[in-house]
């Protein structure tokens, strides 16, 4: 009975000794404390030579047994760690505003992105234009980050039967208060033409902001915002002439833009949403109608939202001289209330009519908008880029749980006038045109989540004159529009 304590005692010892008595890999085996401790019960005669050797026996298989333990441990160990360095070094891949691709420093990424426009337009029924269904845009963009610094977009449009690029540009971002970009991308003027069509509260942008703004040029740019007074500003170089159209002269426009959200840091909800800005551009040019046609901020002629045209320059119209135009903009958002405006002219300075006469003439015209979310979203707004961005409804569109989406309010009121000698000295047609269009724009969208809506318009124009392509002097449309993006 007392060997078999003995027995007891001697293997519990031994197995607590096992973890420190196991020598390291590659040194000489030496006795340890254990075996020593054998030694002396064997030697005093507390245990025989049989029971000796049977504890050291199992004292050597114990051994060996945490030897391969610890093997195993150190095994798994690497093949975690192997694992954990390889995906490490793998690209994420997942979802934000459009597909992407990064490595785990970002500093090389891809963006796969996308929108399609689905519009409705229907005309008063004594309109001589076709009520129609059409895309008016579809696009797929490519956007990404090489070494960390240097930005990239290619964005071509398939909308309306055709296909053009509209972005394609390198934009150098070391410090976001001086970038520099370079293609073809959006001039620096107006606050409702910077935006993306994806975030304008209305189907069609304003009548002075779609036929008085510069749209898409190529060109060069410095650009950057400063963030601690809300600041924003661009300065460009470019062509002067539509996208993807050639340069028909020498010359250049400026352009540029100042923004200023100097509140957007407070507190105060009444205040946080206030933006002021100015934007202008200037440039000589030489154009000829209708040779240069294409080239013409606006291809020569003024149109409503309902794609009505109300003026067109006549044949042998030439410009040699200057082109100004400027421009202020005006926003205040306060919780789900949003008020957009802007004013701006465009000075045609040197322009002939077909009889070689030389005038300066002007167009000028305003808008003023109002929004309202009757589902308590606000508006946002991006001070860095001084542009509205995405709204993200309160909640999605999900009949099953009893959730409908975001609904807002709107309505604008708009105008645009030409100066007299448009007509007075035969520049376009009057029996056919009109020096003036002014109404407004009552509208819903639907917001069902924030990549998709349904926006309805009701469209009210009225003429100075008799428009041969309205065959009246007012013009009703109803504009409808399904907008994805991805």
């Amino acid at each position: 009975m007392r060997i078999k304590t003995i027995n007891i005692v001697l293997l519990l010892a031994v197995c607590c000794a096992v973890f420190v008595s196991v020598p390291a890999r590659g040194e000489e085996v030496q006795k340890t404390t254990v075996d020593k401790l054998l030694d002396i019960l064997q030697d005093k005669g507390i245990i025989t030579g049989q029971q000796y050797q049977e504890l050291k026996n199992e004292l050597g298989a114990e051994k060996k047994v945490v030897e391969e333990q610890k093997k195993v441990i150190e095994e798994q160990k690497k093949v975690v760690a192997d694992a954990k360095s390889r995906e490490e070094k793998l690209p994420h891949v997942g979802y934000k505003n459009g597909f992407y691709l990064e490595t785990p420093d970002q500093n090389f990424t891809l963006k796969i992105g996308g929108r399609m426009d689905a519009d409705m337009r229907f005309y008063n029924s004594d309109h001589p234009e076709n009520n129609q269904f059409f895309v008016s845009r579809a696009r797929v963009y490519l956007s990404g980050t090489l070494f960390k610094y240097f930005e990239f977009k290619i964005e071509p449009d398939f909308g309306k039967g055709t296909s053009e690029l509209k972005d394609g540009f390198i934009n150098v971002n070391y410090v976001p208060y001086a970038q520099f970009k370079v293609g073809q991308f959006k001039q620096p003027f107006s606050l409702e033409r910077m935006a993306s069509a994806n975030y304008i509260d209305f189907v069609e942008r304003s009548l002075p902001v779609d036929n008085l703004t510069p749209d898409r040029d190529q060109g060069i740019m410095l650009h950057g915002s400063y963030a601690p007074i809300g600041l924003h500003y661009g300065l460009g170089l470019f062509n002067g002439v539509r996208a993807n159209e050639s340069e028909v002269d020498d010359h250049k426009d400026v352009a540029m833009r100042i923004g200023l959200t100097p509140f957007y840091k407070s507190k105060s909800i009444l205040f946080k949403g206030l933006y002021v800005g100015f934007s202008s551009t200037y440039g000589d040019e030489e154009m000829a109608y209708p040779d240069d046609e294409d080239a013409f901020w606006s291809k020569g002629k003024l149109e409503t939202a309902g794609d009505t045209k109300f003026f067109q320059f006549t044949n042998g119209v030439n410009h040699d001289g200057s082109r100004q135009r400027l421009g202020t903009e005006f926003a205040w958002v306060v919780g789900p209330l949003s008020i957009k405006g802007e004013w701006m002219r465009l000075d045609l300075n040197g322009l002939k009519n077909p009889a070689g006469e030389s005038h300066d003439l002007s167009m000028n015209g305003e808008y003023i908008s109002l929004a309202y979310f009757l589902t308590g979203e606000t508006q946002q707004f991006d001070p860095a880029q001084a542009v509205f961005k995405r709204t993200k409804p309160n909640k999605i569109f999900d009949p099953k749980h009893g959730t409908w989406g975001g609904l807002q309010l709107l309505a604008r009121y708009e105008r645009l006038g030409l100066s007299d000698g448009f007509f007075d000295h035969s520049y376009a047609n009057s029996a056919k045109y009109t020096d003036c269009a002014k109404g407004f724009t009552l509208g819903l969208n639907w917001y069902l989540n924030e990549m998709v809506r349904v926006m309805l318009n009701y469209n009210h124009i009225e003429f100075d004159d008799y428009v041969l392509e309205a065959n009246d002097d007012n013009e009703d449309v109803l504009l409808a529009r399904f907008h994805l993006e991805f």
